[in-house]
């Protein structure tokens, strides 16, 4: 069962035990969920579409369009 982060402070801790995020973005609302697979869980963080285009330009891990 995935795990919802509920800061952005949680999501950049756990950001360093992330092998991969996955970008899934919603077509009827604005909402952006950004996903981190760490080896054990699977996080999920939602945001807005202009606050998550910063965070993936600043990641310096893998990042794949779901």
């Amino acid at each position: 069962m995935p795990e919802e982060l509920k800061s952005i402070e949680e999501f950049m801790t756990t950001l360093g035990l992330a092998s991969v995020c996955y970008v899934k973005r919603s077509k009827k609302s604005e909402i952006v969920k950004l996903k981190l697979r760490t080896k054990k869980c699977l996080y999920t963080y939602k945001t807005t579409p202009k606050e998550a285009n910063e965070i993936v330009s600043s990641l310096n891990i893998p990042v794949e369009e779901v």
